[in-house]
């Protein structure tokens, strides 16, 4: 029953965030999200500060999920400086969706 629920679980995540290819995908995008929702978007700095990968690495996987429209890329408060990261609307409505399956699981 368990591992039945999960094998479920993880079938709606493959065809319902096809974006994710790893955990470390799944963090970024859950923690982007998540500080979205709360009003507050993340910059680079900040998100190389939760440790979720190393810089260049972060850099490259984050680059990749704009490149593939999961995150955009905005600047902070007028300032072409800063960098914030946000989830794009299709993103919004994927995780929305998934988190219905999971929350009849």
């Amino acid at each position: 029953m368990l591992f039945g629920k999960l094998r479920k679980i993880s079938a709606a995540r493959r065809q319902l965030l096809p974006f994710i290819q790893s955990i470390e995908d799944i963090d970024i995008v859950f923690i982007v999200g998540a500080a979205y929702d709360e009003g507050r978007p993340l910059g680079l700095k900040q998100l190389e500060m939760l440790k979720l990968a190393p810089p260049s690495t972060l850099q490259r996987r984050l680059n990749r999920l704009v490149r593939e429209g999961v995150l955009k890329k905005t600047t902070q408060n007028g300032d072409g400086r800063r960098i914030a990261y946000l989830p794009t609307a299709r993103t919004v409505r994927a995780c929305g969706r998934f988190l219905q399956i999971v929350a009849t699981e």
